[in-house]
C-alpha cells in the first residue's frame, strides 16, 4: 500500500499545527479516493447494514453490539444519507485514532519523531483502505487509541473525571465488539506492571473506571440475556474443530500482518539507515520504566493476545481483526530503535506522502472503472438503482411508503439505505434477526422482497406468501458509469400488501 498524505510541514509552526493538518489532510485524501476509486460502486454490506440497524437504534444485535450503529445513528442525523457522508464518517473515525496515537505518542517522543509516529500509521493499510468500510472493526480504529490514552491518563492522575472518562471509552469498545476485551486485558496487564501500581490500585480511579463501564454495559447485557440470537451465538458459529484449520487460519494472519507492514518497514529502514550516525542527544529519551513496560504491552499484546486465543478457543481469525491492533508500531519502533528524526526527515517523508497520495488519486477512477468492468468485490451489483425501482414500484401500486423490505442480503440492505422511504430490513425473514418486526408492524407496513432470480433460498421463503394479496415482477438491471456498463442481474419481485397477517417463521434459515 502507499502513503496517501501529505502535509506542509514548516519550521515555524507548532507540533499541534503539524497535527491538525496531518489529519485534515488524511479526511480528505481519503475522502477523496475513496469517492473516486468507489464511484461505480455502491456501499459494502457492512454499512448498509450499520445503517439499517441505526434506524431502530437496537440494544443489541444477531451479530454485534450496538455502538457503531448509534455513530451511524447520530451521524445520519446532522448529514444527508449521502454515499460521500458515509466515507466521511470512516474517515473521520480514522483520524480520531490518529490523534489519540499523538497524545500517547507525546509520552515518548517530541517535535518531528511524535508526528512521524502518526504521519507513518499511513504507510498500514488498516488506518487507509482498510478504514473506508465502517465497521466493527474498522470503528476500534478510533476507540482503542482512546481506551489506551484514556488509560495512561487515569493511570497518572486517579481523579475521578479521568476514570468516568476511560470506563466510557471501555464501553464503547466493548459495545462495539466483544473482542475489546483484549485491550482492556493490556490495560490491566499495564497497570500491573507498572512501578507505581499500589498508588493506583489503592486510589478510586481503577473501580470508578470499572463501575462506570458496568453501568454503560448492563442494558446490552440484559438485553443479550433474553435475546434469541445474539453476538455470542454468532461469535461461536466463527469457530473451528479443525485444529489444523485454525492453524493455518493462525499462520495466514501473522503472515499477513507481517506482509502489511512491509512498506512501514522500508519507512522505518531509511529511517535508521538517516539517522544511524546522529548524536545521542538527537535521539529519543529513555522513557520510564512504567511507560516502557505499558508500551511493549499495548504494541504487542494485542497482536499476541488475538493469535493466542485463537489456538486456545479455536477461532478462525485474518486480517480483518488486525485492523485496531497496531495503532502504536511506529511509536514503537521509534522509541525502541531509537530514531533519530529531524524536521529535514519529516518534510522528506511528507513529500513521499504526498507523492504517493496524487498518484492514488490519479488512478483511483481508472482502477473503479475496472472493479465495475470486472465485478470486483460485488462492484457491479445494482444496489442504489434496485432500491430506486422498488421503492418507485411499490408507491405506484400500492400507494404508500416503502416500510419493510427482505430479501437477497445485499439488495434488502441496500435498500435500507438508498431508497428514499429508507425501510428496514427483515433480516432472513426471521424475527430472530430482526426483534423489531412483529406481526403488528408487518400487516401495516407490508413487505418488498428482492430476490435475485438465482437465490433458491430467497424465492423459496417469498413463495411463502402465495395465497396473500401479492403482485409479482421480474426485471434485469446494469450498472452504467463514465461509458462502462457492468453485468447484468436479473431480479424476482413479490410485494406483500399490508393489511393482511404474514407467516412470521422462516421456512430456511439463513445460515451466516
Amino acid at each position: 500500500m502507499s502513503i496517501a498524505i501529505s502535509v506542509p510541514l514548516r519550521r515555524s509552526g507548532s507540533d499541534t499545527r503539524g497535527l491538525m493538518l496531518l489529519l485534515a489532510a488524511h479526511v480528505v485524501m481519503w475522502t477523496a479516493f475513496c469517492l473516486l476509486y468507489l464511484a461505480p460502486s455502491d456501499l459494502q454490506n457492512d454499512m448498509t447494514e450499520a445503517f439499517s440497524w441505526a434506524q431502530e437504534m437496537p440494544l443489541g444485535t444477531y451479530k454485534h453490539p450496538p455502538f457503531y450503529a448509534w455513530v451511524v445513528h447520530g451521524w445520519f442525523s446532522l448529514f444527508p444519507t449521502r454515499d460521500w457522508a458515509f466515507t466521511l464518517l470512516s474517515s473521520v473515525n480514522a483520524a480520531i485514532g490518529l490523534a489519540a496515537v499523538w497524545g500517547i505518542a507525546g509520552r515518548y517522543l517530541s517535535g518531528p519523531a511524535r508526528l512521524a509516529a502518526v504521519l507513518l500509521l499511513e504507510a498500514l493499510p488498516f488506518f487507509t483502505v482498510q478504514s473506508l468500510n465502517f465497521n466493527a472493526n474498522s470503528v476500534l480504529l478510533s476507540l482503542w487509541p482512546l481506551v489506551m490514552l484514556l488509560f495512561l491518563r487515569s493511570f497518572d492522575r486517579r481523579d475521578l473525571a479521568g476514570a468516568v472518562a476511560l470506563g466510557l471509552a471501555a464501553a464503547a469498545a466493548m459495545l462495539s465488539k466483544y473482542y475489546s476485551g483484549i485491550i482492556l486485558l493490556c490495560c490491566l496487564a499495564a497497570a500491573l506492571a507498572h512501578p507505581d501500581r499500589r498508588r493506583y490500585f489503592s486510589s478510586p480511579a481503577p473501580y470508578v473506571a470499572v463501575a462506570v463501564l458496568a453501568a454503560a454495559v448492563a442494558p446490552h447485557v440484559l438485553w443479550h440475556l433474553h435475546a434469541a440470537i445474539g453476538p455470542m451465538q454468532y461469535m461461536a458459529s466463527k469457530g473451528s474443530s479443525k485444529p489444523l484449520e485454525i492453524l493455518g487460519k493462525a499462520a495466514v494472519f501473522v503472515a499477513g500482518c507481517a506482509a502489511l507492514h512491509a512498506l512501514l518497514g522500508a519507512a522505518l529502514a531509511w529511517l535508521w539507515r538517516r539517522g544511524r550516525t546522529a548524536p545521542p542527544e538527537n535521539r529519543p529519551a529513555m522513557p520510564s520504566a512504567g511507560d516502557r513496560r505499558a508500551l511493549v504491552i499495548f504494541a504487542l499484546g494485542p497482536f499476541l493476545l488475538t493469535v493466542l486465543i485463537a489456538l486456545i478457543f479455536s477461532v478462525r481469525i485474518n486480517t480483518h481483526f488486525a485492523i485496531p491492533i497496531f495503532s502504536l508500531s511506529p511509536l514503537a519502533a521509534i522509541a525502541w530503535l531509537g530514531l533519530a528524526i529531524d524536521r529535514a526527515a519529516l518534510r522528506r517523508l511528507a513529500l513521499l506522502a504526498g507523492i504517493g497520495g496524487l498518484l492514488l488519486l490519479a488512478m483511483a477512477p481508472f482502477a473503479g472503472a475496472w472493479t465495475l468492468r470486472h465485478d470486483i468485490e460485488h462492484a457491479a451489483e445494482p444496489r442504489r438503482l434496485v432500491a430506486e425501482r422498488v421503492t418507485a414500484l411499490w408507491r405506484q401500486r400500492v400507494g404508500t411508503k416503502l416500510a419493510i423490505v427482505a430479501g437477497t442480503e445485499s439488495y434488502a440492505l441496500g435498500a435500507t439505505f438508498y431508497s428514499p422511504d429508507h425501510p428496514t430490513d427483515f433480516t432472513a425473514f426471521a424475527p430472530a434477526y430482526a426483534p423489531w418486526i412483529d406481526a403488528d408492524r408487518l400487516r401495516r407496513g407490508g413487505l418488498a422482497v428482492i430476490c435475485l432470480k438465482d437465490d433458491d433460498w430467497c424465492l423459496g421463503e417469498a413463495a411463502k406468501y402465495q395465497g396473500l394479496d401479492t403482485w409479482r415482477t421480474e426485471f434485469s438491471l446494469a450498472k452504467r458509469v463514465g461509458g462502462v456498463t457492468g453485468r447484468p442481474f436479473d431480479f424476482v419481485v413479490v410485494f406483500v400488501k399490508p393489511g393482511q397477517t404474514l407467516p412470521l417463521q422462516p421456512i430456511h434459515l439463513r445460515p451466516f
